[in-house]
Parts: C-alpha cells; sequence; structure tokens
C-alpha cells in the first residue's frame, strides 16, 4: 500500500459520505405533505377542463383527500436540533467504503502496481534486492496461479539460479494454462532434464519432441535434446541438433564460437563429419541505421540458383519482423521441394519484408538483395534492407 493509493480512496469515501448526507438535505421538503399539495394543485388544474356542474363536486373530493393524507404531527426537526439519518445512509455509507476495497481485492490489486513498478526499475535495483521482489511474486502467485506472467517470471528466475525443483513446477502450472506453447514445453523438457541430473526422462523427451512439432526451430528443445544426445554417446543425433541450433548464431558472436566448440567435441567423439555444418550461408539481415523499427509482418530469406530467372526458391527461411536484426542460415534443411543448397556452385540471396505475411516482391515493403555467395560450411553474408520505394524509383 501506498500513500497515494489512502489518500484516493480517503478522497473517494468523503465525497461518497458527503453526497449520502448533504443531497437529501437539498432534496428535502420545506413543509410537511408538500408533496399532496404540489398533487392538488394538478388536480385543480384537471379540474377546470371538466363541465361546471362537476367542478364543486370534484374540488371538494380532493380537498377532503389531501386534508385526510396530510400528516398530523409534524416530522420537522426543530431549530438547533440534530439532523436525524435514516439507519440505510449510514449502511449504504459503509457499503460505499467497503464494497471498492472489496472488489479491488478480488479483480486486481496494488501489489501488481507495486511489482511492476519494481520490475520497471529492474536494472536500478542491487542483487540483495532480488530475492525481496520474488518473494513478493511468489506470495501473489499464492493469491494468483493462473497469472501467467508471474509464472513466468518465476520460472525464469529458478532456471538462472539452478533451482530446477522449483522451476519445474512452475512450468507445469504454465503447461496448465498454455498446454501447446512450444515455448512453455521444451523449458518444462529442460527443467525436468536438468534436475535429473542430466537424464532425459520419456515425459521430458516427449515434450521437446512436441515443442519442435510445434516449432522446428525451438531453441530449448534443440538444446536439450542436443544435449541429452551428447550425453548419452549419440553423438550424431547431437550433431544434428546442434547444427541446426548454430544456424540462430552470427558468425564470429560468442554464441557461435560456442556452439562451433561442442560441434567439434562432438565429432572427435565419434560423431559423423558429413553432419557438421553442411553447406549453406548464413544471412544477417539488418534496417539501415536511421529508420524506424518495424512492428508488424514477416521476413522471408530466399535463396535460388545463381542467375537463375526463375521465381521458385531453392531454400527458405521465415522470421518475424519483431526479430530484426537477425541471423538465419540458409542450407539444405531450409530447403524446398527436395532442392539441395549444397549443391549448387552459387546462390543468389533475396530478403523481403511482407507486412501482409506473404512472400513475394509485389507484396513487399522492404528488399535486401545479395549475388553469388557461394555456400560452404562458414559462408556468411550481410545485407541491408532497403524500401520497396526507392529501390525501384
Amino acid at each position: 500500500m501506498t500513500a497515494l493509493f489512502y489518500l484516493g480512496a480517503s478522497v473517494m469515501v468523503l465525497v461518497a459520505g458527503l453526497l449520502l448526507v448533504a443531497l437529501p438535505l437539498v432534496w428535502r421538503r420545506d413543509i410537511a405533505g408538500e408533496n399532496n399539495i404540489d398533487w392538488l394543485q394538478l388536480r385543480r388544474s384537471e379540474i377546470d377542463q371538466e363541465p361546471t356542474e362537476y367542478r364543486t363536486e370534484l374540488l371538494t373530493d380532493a380537498e377532503l383527500r389531501v386534508v385526510e393524507e396530510l400528516p398530523l404531527v409534524s416530522t420537522e426537526p426543530t431549530p438547533g436540533a440534530p439532523v436525524l439519518r435514516r439507519p440505510w445512509l449510514s449502511a449504504l455509507l459503509v457499503v460505499v467504503a467497503i464494497a471498492p476495497v472489496l472488489i479491488y481485492y478480488s479483480v486486481g490489486s496494488l501489489d501488481d502496481v507495486v511489482i511492476s513498478r519494481e520490475l520497471d526499475s529492474l536494472s536500478e535495483r542491487t542483487p540483495e534486492s532480488i530475492p525481496q521482489l520474488i518473494d513478493t511474486i511468489e506470495r501473489r502467485v499464492e493469491r494468483r496461479p493462473g497469472n501467467s506472467d508471474y509464472l513466468s517470471l518465476l520460472g525464469q528466475y529458478y532456471t538462472s539460479q539452478e533451482a530446477y525443483d522449483q522451476a519445474l513446477p512452475i512450468y507445469q502450472q504454465l503447461l496448465e494454462i498454455f498446454p501447446e506453447s512450444p515455448e512453455v514445453l521444451a523449458l518444462a523438457a529442460q527443467a525436468e532434464y536438468l534436475l535429473l541430473n542430466r537424464q532425459l526422462n520419456d515425459t521430458a523427451r516427449r515434450r521437446a519432441q512436441a515443442a519442435l512439432a510445434a516449432d522446428p526451430n525451438q531453441r530449448t528443445a534443440l538444446g536439450t535434446l542436443g544435449m541429452a544426445a551428447f550425453e548419452g554417446g549419440d553423438y550424431d543425433t547431437a550433431l544434428d541438433y546442434w547444427q541446426r541450433l548454430i544456424a540462430f548464431e552470427s558468425p564470429g558472436t560468442p554464441g557461435y564460437q560456442m556452439m562451433a566448440g561442442v560441434i567439434a567435441e562432438a565429432k572427435s567423439r565419434g560423431g559423423s563429419t558429413t553432419t557438421v555444418l553442411g553447406a549453406g550461408v548464413a544471412v544477417t539481415v539488418r534496417l539501415p541505421e536511421r529508420s524506424a523499427g518495424l512492428e508488424q509482418g514477416m521476413v522471408f530469406v530466399i535463396a535460388r540458383p545463381a542467375g537463375s530467372t526463375a521465381r521458385m526458391p531453392t531454400a527458405v527461411v521465415k522470421r518475424p519482423v519483431s526479430e530484426l536484426p537477425l541471423t538465419v542460415r540458409l542450407d539444405d534443411q531450409s530447403s524446398m521441394a527436395g532442392q539441395a543448397i549444397s549443391a549448387l556452385e552459387a546462390v543468389d540471396i533475396e530478403v523481403q519484408v511482407s507486412p501482409s505475411g506473404k512472400p513475394g516482391r509485389e507484396g513487399a515493403s522492404w528488399l535486401a538483395t545479395a549475388s553469388n555467395v557461394v555456400p560452404s560450411s562458414n559462408s556468411a553474408v550481410e545485407v541491408i534492407l532497403q524500401a520497396t520505394t526507392e529501390m525501384f524509383k
């Protein structure tokens, strides 16, 4: 709770109380039975429209009814005496004060606001204060077990702390919410694999394979299955997974060098050399330095035989624009219709950015090309996207 919250709540209750107390005084009739008198005036105007011979009788009857309904004893408070309040006014004031608090705690909480603010300033927090924030999130999860954002934060934290016994139940809770999410399936498989001292049981294997079935490029699943195969001595299978994984790393980066190292280790232990980094091209795609970032659409990275006029691609990789700048690897695994990029002497690279998500130059808003690139195990090229409005001027 913060002082601002208490101040705002107090002001709202005060205003509600004033309205409940003041409005009845403003709207109160000054004369007892004034409503009856108003009715009599209205009735007189109606009687005036009646035939003359009936007016006297009707008017007498109306006046008699008013006299009979007027209170015999005045209910007006005496001057200086405290104004009596109806019991329901006090009850209503209590309801107005308490109901918003109950609704607030059942629908949302100030704790959520506090957690959000602390997460926004996470870069400014000291390492010693992180466990306190995690404790707050844990308590909040107990009250809102279906909050996927909090569960994801806890899962990431426990995994980073190697507390896999705590991370696994969190990912299992997330699987109940997102049973077909490739990311959650892969994270649950990884946590269980590491919890069992790098032993991949049937449950973890099924989850990792299901993640790859939904997303063949799911990195966590590729890494987990690759490590499990390596630990089990199946170096060819490990190389297959790691070869797919290294395609996401830019040549020369620490991630690329690390993957190249484990691939070399698997190779030295008996892995087939034919599966290691087959011929292909690593393509890095960037936007111009001063261009605004793209918000939606898809990026298509395409390879065709060098100099070919045919539009049928040999290999294609598709990525969302939110990943720009990005690096992908075009190789035989990304080939189409059985074509092999490793069989080509050279390829032309074309990158299309399609706001609609459909391939084709006609619908592309940005393009980039590179010609006569020779596929190899370490071939790499970088292209800068250019708006089609400028490219075809």
